[in-house]
């Protein structure tokens, strides 16, 4: 009986966040990757193979100025992103969380615009009991078929508020999977099944109900995938994950960005009957950062002028800095970046206090000129901000769970002061151990951190902004982002022992905009700004503080402590 090789060839791309054109719109520079090489190298590939799945992994909405301009800015008919994502030719893509996070008014215009599928098969409509989403899409290619099912992290009520989710409820992934594998692999009979899935590997928030990032979980447990794709925590990966029957899946992760894509070549072995005998997979990450060809240049063509007009936009003035804001500085005590966002949520929430955390590695801003662009290295995400009132206990406790996620115990002065480890991406390099937006201080109170106590005994209030008296028996409002008004990073659930259940009650408000929109106005309406560091908290003992600072500035960020964005 005669054999016949038939070629499958599958491009996967993930958390996009905005990388649209090959530009850096924040610093006015040409960049790497980009959607733009995304059909640079997917074009030549359809070229060499016809038989070629286009996929995404989600967070296609958010990230820098272009996905905020054509999400909120932008008066077009149709959704710019949308019409990329046509013209490049995806096959299907899955929602994100941060898709999610634009609202429904976005992302359901997006996927209606979408001439390809959006799935999710575990975000489920609470009005009809069915996925919101298409749970699955089938491929032809050859005479094989190929199943795709699409699942997103169900960690949402984590990160956003209800109100931009309403009408929706998030499954558990692996129990989802576990009952879509048995539809399709029932009624469909596809020869291939991919999963698609918004969630990293492992670890990220655990609860009663589900996983975060859930891949190496579900993989083990449900049977019948071939193939993992999967994205979420931006970290690029290959790797083959043995289930509990023995059976190998390739599981695939090309990173974040579009800096790479990731590539999955099937060589399937079928008999004069089209019965498949055995299939070889060969997977790869390949860099597009630098990529440039005939089709990159139709798609600058073709989209030249939005391009332009997110230019425009981006390059706007909209104010003056009289000296330099460093987010670096913020590791280290009462900072200018920081105490900037402070002021900014107190002045819009009029609450007593605010928790803000540094949302970049090691970004700056010079003195000078504030464009548009300059708030996206402020202010990287499109949150909201929620006032909650919270008793002065709450407020110490929330503040010591942010400490020690930043901070090691100095048992003398030759010790590190901060939690730092080499990067995962970067082995070479020095970064902190655990995630910076989780590095919450606080204005409206004084008050010191003594790295040398332990765990919990960190922190001393001594007083409110004004110098009055702080209880902690006392009710204060707190201002706070979207994302840890419903949970995120756990400062409020674990930290401050808030139930999840028990936050809404907590609620006094919630912005009408985006905490940027308000930062744009307040620097128009100021002209000119100052930024100071308040100094209201500090780490002590100084003279030990003085000198891990020293030290631990050159390790995380060189000599000459550029302040650039990595």
């Amino acid at each position: 009986m005669a054999e016949q090789i038939k070629k499958i060839k599958i491009i996967f791309t993930t958390d996009v966040h905005g990388n649209y054109f090959p530009y850096d719109f924040r610093h006015e520079r040409w960049g790497k990757g980009s959607l733009q090489r995304v059909h640079a190298f997917v074009a030549k590939a359809v070229q060499e193979n016809p038989n070629t799945l286009l996929i995404d992994g989600g967070d296609m909405l958010q990230g820098e100025p272009t996905a905020y301009y054509f999400n909120y800015i932008s008066k077009y008919k149709r959704h710019r992103v949308a019409d990329i994502c046509n013209y490049i030719g995806y096959d299907c893509g899955v929602i994100g969380n941060h898709d999610i996070e634009t609202g429904h008014e976005i992302f359901d215009k997006f996927v209606k615009e979408c001439t390809f599928p959006i799935l999710g098969a575990n975000v489920i409509n609470t009005e009809t009991g069915e996925p919101y989403f298409q749970p699955y899409k089938i491929f032809y290619r050859q005479g094989l078929k190929i199943a795709v099912i699409g699942f997103l992290t169900p960690a949402i009520p984590h990160w956003i508020p209800k109100a931009i989710w309403k009408g929706m409820r998030f499954e558990d992934i692996k129990e989802s999977a576990q009952k879509w594998m048995k539809i399709v692999r029932e009624e469909e009979t596809p020869d291939f099944v991919i999963g698609l899935m918004h969630s990293g590997m492992d670890e990220g928030i655990q609860t009663e109900e589900y996983r975060e990032n859930a891949v190496r979980e579900t993989t083990e447990a449900v049977e019948g995938f071939d193939l993992i794709l999967y994205g979420h925590d931006h970290s690029n990966n290959i790797e083959e994950i043995t289930t509990l029957k023995g059976n190998n899946v390739l599981c695939i992760n090309p990173g974040c960005y579009a800096y790479s894509v990731a590539v999955v070549d099937i060589d399937f072995c079928v008999d004069d009957n089209g019965k498949i005998l055995n299939h070889e997979t060969n997977a790869s990450i390949n860099y597009i950062g630098t990529l440039h060809n005939l089709h990159s240049e139709s798609f600058k063509r073709h989209f030249a002028y939005p391009f332009h007009e997110v230019k425009r936009f981006a390059t706007e003035k909209i104010g003056t800095f009289l000296n330099r804001v460093d987010v670096t500085e913020a590791y280290f005590g009462s900072s200018a970046y920081i105490d900037l966002i402070q002021s900014l949520q107190i002045k819009i929430s009029g609450a007593d206090i605010s928790f803000t955390a540094p949302l970049f590695f090691n970004a700056a801003i010079e003195a000078g000129d504030i464009k548009v662009s300059n708030l996206f290295d402020l202010y990287r995400f499109e949150d909201h901000l929620y006032t909650l009132r919270l008793s002065g206990l709450e407020i110490k406790n929330y503040l010591e769970m942010s400490y020690a996620s930043w901070t090691q115990q100095m048992h003398s002065e030759n010790d590190n002061m901060l939690l730092i480890s080499p990067m995962k991406s970067n082995p070479d390099r020095m970064g902190f151990k655990n995630f910076i937006f989780n590095f919450d201080s606080a204005a409206g109170i004084n008050y010191e951190v003594d790295v040398t106590k332990p765990e919990g005994e960190k922190v001393t209030i001594l007083s409110k902004k004004d110098g009055t008296p702080f209880y902690m028996d006392e009710f204060y409002t707190v201002a706070m982002t979207a994302y840890r008004a419903n949970g995120g990073g756990e400062l409020l659930t674990k930290g401050a022992s808030i139930s999840k259940k028990d936050i809404d009650s907590r609620i006094v408000n919630v912005s009408e905009h985006d905490i940027r929109y308000y930062l744009l106005q307040y620097i128009k309406e100021l002209g000119t700004i100052n930024p100071q560091a308040q100094g209201h908290w500090r780490f002590v003992p100084e003279d030990w503080v003085e000198k891990a600072t020293m030290r631990e500035k050159e390790i995380l960020f060189g000599a000459s402590n550029s302040g650039k964005q990595d």
